[in-house]
């Protein structure tokens, strides 16, 4: 990913979290339509990249909006073969799953994580991704 891209996406994510953070919603929706105005901008282009995608859905409030904002993530990091980002994204759905506490479905997602995980270099997010599957396995 070029660095104007990643700075703008990193910059508007920070813009978001600072308004949360200060219970400032109309600055935090004015900074989420930023980032949604961007993917859109970027779709299809050169430019399009998963980590634009997974933060917009993180920051998505609607759990079914967000999931289906994470099948287009997960699409450009395969397309992309971008393992890292098709294990983040298949996390991040996994966390969304369980929020909704559909934990057969977080199972699901979370054991595709691992799949993809096995061709990364991020100890972390395995690390993540196996504290997951424990707990889930509980």
């Amino acid at each position: 990913m070029k660095a104007p891209l990643y700075n703008d996406i990193l910059s508007i994510c920070q813009e978001i979290a600072d308004a949360s953070a200060t219970d400032n919603e109309e600055s935090r929706l004015d900074s989420c339509k930023k980032l949604q105005i961007l993917c859109a901008t970027n779709q299809d282009s050169p430019k399009d990249h998963p980590l634009q995608w997974e933060a917009l859905a993180d920051f998505t409030e609607d759990g079914d909006q967000a999931m289906d904002i994470y099948e287009v993530a997960l699409a450009i990091a395969e397309k992309l073969s971008l393992p890292t980002f098709t294990a983040s994204a298949y996390l991040a759905m996994a966390l969304r799953q369980v929020e909704f506490e559909e934990k057969d479905k977080a199972l699901v997602f979370a054991n595709k994580a691992n799949d993809a995980a096995q061709n990364i270099d991020s100890e972390e997010m395995k690390t993540e991704i196996a504290e997951l599957l424990a707990q889930l396995a509980q």
